[in-house]
Order: C-alpha cells, then sequence, then structure tokens
C-alpha cells in the first residue's frame, strides 16, 4: 500500500481564510499582482515614448528656426523683386502712354516725295506739325494723299501755301497732321 502523504502547514489557516470573503480576496491579490506589473509596463512606455516625443519636438523646432532663419533672408529679396515688378510696370505704362517719335518719323519718311524737303518737323502727342519746300505741285499732291491715307494719321491739315518766286523755284507749304489715339 501507498502511504499516505502528509501534508505539514506550520502556518494554520485562519476562518475568515477558509471563507467566500477569504478566497476572493485571495485572488484579488494575485490578480492585483498582475494589474500592478501591467500598470507599470504602461507607465514605463508611455514614459520611454515621451523621451521619443520630446526628441521629435525639439528637432522640429530647430528645424523650424533654420527654414524661418532662410525666409527671412528672402525677404529682403522679395522686396527688391517687388519693387523692381512695380519699376518695370511704370516703365511699360510710359512706354505704351509716350509718343513714339521714331514710328512717327519712320511713317513720315514713308510718305515723303523725293522732291520735298523739310525745314521743321514738331512732333508732340497730338499732331505733327511739317513745314518745308516741295519742287513740283504733284509732289505736294503725292504728299497730301500719302499722308491721308497713312494708318498713323487721322486728319491732314494744309494750314498755310505759297507758290513759287523767281529766286527759288520751290512751294513753300505748312501741314498739321493729327495723330492717330491721341
Amino acid at each position: 500500500m501507498t502511504a499516505r502523504s502528509n501534508e505539514i502547514n506550520l502556518l494554520p489557516k485562519d476562518k475568515w481564510e477558509i471563507g467566500t470573503i477569504g478566497k476572493l480576496l485571495g485572488w484579488a491579490l494575485k490578480v492585483g499582482r498582475y494589474v500592478v506589473v501591467f500598470t507599470e509596463l504602461v507607465v514605463i512606455s508611455a514614459f520611454l515614448f515621451r523621451f521619443g516625443l520630446d526628441r521629435r519636438l525639439t528637432d522640429l523646432n530647430e528645424e523650424m528656426k533654420q527654414k524661418q532663419a532662410i525666409v527671412n533672408s528672402y525677404g529682403d529679396f522679395e522686396e527688391k523683386f517687388r519693387r523692381l515688378q512695380l519699376q518695370l510696370k511704370s516703365i511699360k505704362e510710359v512706354e505704351e502712354d509716350s509718343l513714339r517719335a521714331d514710328q512717327v518719323l519712320t511713317n513720315i519718311s514713308q510718305i515723303t516725295p523725293l522732291d520735298t524737303v523739310y525745314s521743321s518737323i514738331d512732333i508732340n502727342e497730338e499732331e505733327v506739325s511739317l513745314e518745308g519746300q516741295t519742287f513740283s505741285e504733284v509732289g505736294l499732291a503725292t504728299l497730301l494723299a500719302k499722308a491721308q491715307t497713312s494708318d498713323i494719321f487721322t486728319g491732314v491739315v494744309l494750314e498755310n501755301i505759297s507758290s513759287a518766286t523767281d529766286k527759288s523755284q520751290a512751294i513753300d507749304f505748312h501741314m498739321v497732321l493729327a495723330l492717330v489715339g491721341k
């Protein structure tokens, strides 16, 4: 026969440990240990995660300061660029509104017959005043006809004409040509 094993318990159990409350309290202590260990793991991992977040925050702040310095360094450049754009816009407006004397002179040279000579050409924003001499009636008629058909002159006014004298065979004239768009 097998020998019976006897348990030796040097600390006898109290009556309350054997009861329902005692068993429930024992179970709560065992589970409580696991809850405390799990909570400590969560706290430690949150603490370590906080160090990582602090490091990332510091890196982002440094990066932001560097980028702000770069943006601030371009501030002067941007101000100069905007000022230059404003100046270019002003220049363009002045050029568009200004009298294009070179175009007017080119057109006058195209409509001028070979036997016509100018003593003065006055150009302003609204009109062109021509004074000169031509050596034939055909030359004067050609000048008038071409001036009337020109695309930059709107009106042609022959203000003064004097016929040839014995000293000169030329016909003196003074004409005013109104400019388009002025």
